[in-house]
């Protein structure tokens, strides 16, 4: 592959991040029901209730979220691909990376799975349907680690990065904002035993907070990343050629 095509894979695996995002948002949260997401407190009656009012909604989001949260998957590559840049011999906070992004993907499917096999069949009995709902949301917030570790091996890189420090990939504050982003999930763990409060999966602490701390990153990081594209292509374009009309491959190698 010529480098002027694989900047340009590059480019479009960076914009699929913002393209995660407004789709999730729209799909997952507002036409799949989740803003504001049903309480744990609700009764299976009041849940299944919920479902019906919804139906329509409920499934057309979380099918089409299944569609779209693999944009997730060309975007962490493209992180990976720029963090083994970074590490040289052995990426190892690429591939934490690479693999905390593709787990991110496999516990968001298998959430919004759960829900869409509660809204399947609206007339069974509540308490299965409440089952089905309770294990997606736990699902969900109890497997955070995932991304956890996944943001902040990508501030490590970063941060330890010596050989761009003029054209580094994020500055310094965003790496720290990543870390606290990372670690803003951490009382979603409560979810597992409270069904009320601040804490419970629909709380602030454990719902609206980590999840607008999470927007905040993966808007700030998507970002940064397209401008590192950009800033790479433009270098390409402006190389002198080398014998034989072709281009000097420096950017891909920055």
């Amino acid at each position: 592959m010529d480098e002027k095509t694989s900047l340009r894979f590059q480019l479009i695996s960076a914009w699929c991040g913002p393209a995660f995002l407004a789709t999730f948002v729209l799909f997952w949260g507002v036409i799949g029901r989740n803003i504001p997401n049903p309480s744990p407190a609700l009764s299976a009656a009041d849940l299944a209730a919920r479902y019906s009012q919804h139906l329509g909604e409920i499934r057309l989001g979380f099918i089409i979220a299944l569609i779209t949260v693999v944009l997730y998957m060309p975007w962490c590559s493209y992180i990976s691909a720029r963090m083994a840049r970074i590490e040289g011999g052995y990426p190892v906070l690429a591939n934490l990376q690479l693999i905390g992004g593709a787990l991110t993907v496999a516990v968001v499917s298998f959430s919004c799975c759960f829900w869409a096999i509660a809204a399947f069949r609206p007339e069974r009995d509540p308490a299965l349907i409440q089952l089905l709902t309770d294990t997606g949301w736990l699902v969900i917030d109890l497997q955070y680690a995932c991304t956890t570790l996944q943001m902040v091996a990508l501030a490590l890189a970063v941060l330890a990065d010596r050989k761009n420090k003029a054209t580094p990939l994020m500055p310094n504050w965003a790496c720290y904002l990543t870390i606290f982003c990372a670690v803003s999930f951490f009382p979603a763990s409560l979810t597992g035993v409270l069904k009320t409060g601040p804490f419970a999966w629909n709380g602030v602490m454990s719902y609206y907070f980590p999840y607008f701390c999470w927007l905040c990153w993966e808007i700030t990081a998507s970002t940064f990343l397209i401008k590192d594209v950009r800033r790479r292509m433009r270098e390409f374009e402006s190389s002198p050629l080398v014998d034989g009309g072709a281009p000097r491959a420096t950017a891909l190698a920055s």
